[in-house]
């Protein structure tokens, strides 16, 4: 039986997974720099939840070995605009407590690790659509960070025997997810839709990224751990619709569920920028190939009238 350490537990993905993991059977422990109560409120009785940094790597040592982890979902970053802010904390926390959690897997014989890569490595001057093997030149300090990560697992897998997987995820988007990246317009355009409010989307109309849905990224994490000693790639890319939807197509749907909000476009910039260097399209065939699995929302319309009865039914948890 797997004992799960997700590293930022109680954020946005991490919670999302940890609450998989525990419907699944599986035993959990989050650690956290911040605890986010809310989004652990329906389980935080089920699992084990530790307040600490990945750079803390005594405490970080301590957990592991005290809960007997033997498998480590490492999900905590400062994401893309926090990084490009506040460039040395996030090398600290992305690069060196990325390295923490690696080293001290090694040091005490946890079996796997999951890394929480992004579309953020492959920068621009790339394919319409991008494949795992497209040459990757990332142009923001949180890319190379993922960029960083994959390398440094391929290492120790190699190196130490550490089965690992990395998942380029392109934007996640569900309930609960707060503005920390420059892709949160995509699950904002929705987010603040269901809670009844107007949104200023900080793009132009016809951005698109490539998105997976949360409850996708999360059934893929646990099909993937399961399978993890046979994986042959290592590195994957994940996103749910083909081709991705430009940010006027989601308003589009989420204006089919939602009356009388309104959305307004203003693009930033820097956001514009930044996000013109990802890709707009991923080839994810690898992710079938190799794990036969495919995402359950597909669909816009499936997915947006999802999350916003997530967003409805659940206010104390999913409301930002």
């Amino acid at each position: 039986m797997w004992t799960v350490l997700i590293t930022g537990g109680s954020g946005f993905i991490g919670s999302h997974i940890a609450r998989s993991l525990v419907r699944a059977g599986y035993n959990v422990v989050i650690y956290d720099v911040v605890v986010n109560g809310k989004l652990i409120k329906d389980i935080r009785n089920d699992v084990v939840i530790v307040q600490g940094d990945v750079t803390d790597n005594t405490l970080l040592l301590e957990t592991i070995r005290k809960y007997k982890v033997n498998a480590i979902m490492h999900y905590a970053a400062l994401l893309s605009a926090a990084t490009e802010k506040n460039p040395y904390q996030g090398f600290k926390v992305n690069f060196e407590g990325t390295w923490n959690v690696f080293n001290t897997a090694k040091t005490l014989g946890v079996k796997a690790i999951i890394f929480a890569s992004s579309a953020a490595v492959y920068g621009s001057n790339i394919p319409e659509v991008v494949r795992e093997d497209t040459y990757t030149v990332p142009e923001t300090l949180y890319g190379i960070s993922k960029q960083y990560g994959e390398m440094l697992g391929l290492w120790f897998y190699r190196r130490y025997s550490i089965d690992f997987a990395a998942f380029r995820y392109g934007s996640v988007i569900g309930p609960g997810r707060r503005n920390g990246g420059f892709s949160a317009y995509s699950t904002l355009i929705i987010q603040k839709a269901a809670q009844g409010e107007n949104y200023v989307i900080n793009v132009s109309e016809d951005t698109c990224l490539p998105i997976i849905y949360v409850k996708d990224a999360a059934n893929l994490a646990i099909v993937a751990l399961e399978n993890i000693s046979r994986l042959k790639s290592r590195i994957y890319n994940v996103a749910g619709l083909t081709p991705s939807p430009t940010a006027r197509e989601i308003v589009n749907v989420v204006n089919k569920y939602v009356k009388n909000v309104y959305m307004e476009f203003k693009p930033d910039p820097l956001a514009v920028e930044v996000v013109k260097s990802w890709p707009k399209n991923m080839d994810c065939s690898r992710l079938e190939r190799e794990l036969n699995w495919r995402p359950r929302y597909s669909d816009l319309n499936l997915l947006v009238e999802d999350f916003i009865n997530e967003v409805k039914a659940n206010p104390e948890m999913f409301h930002i």
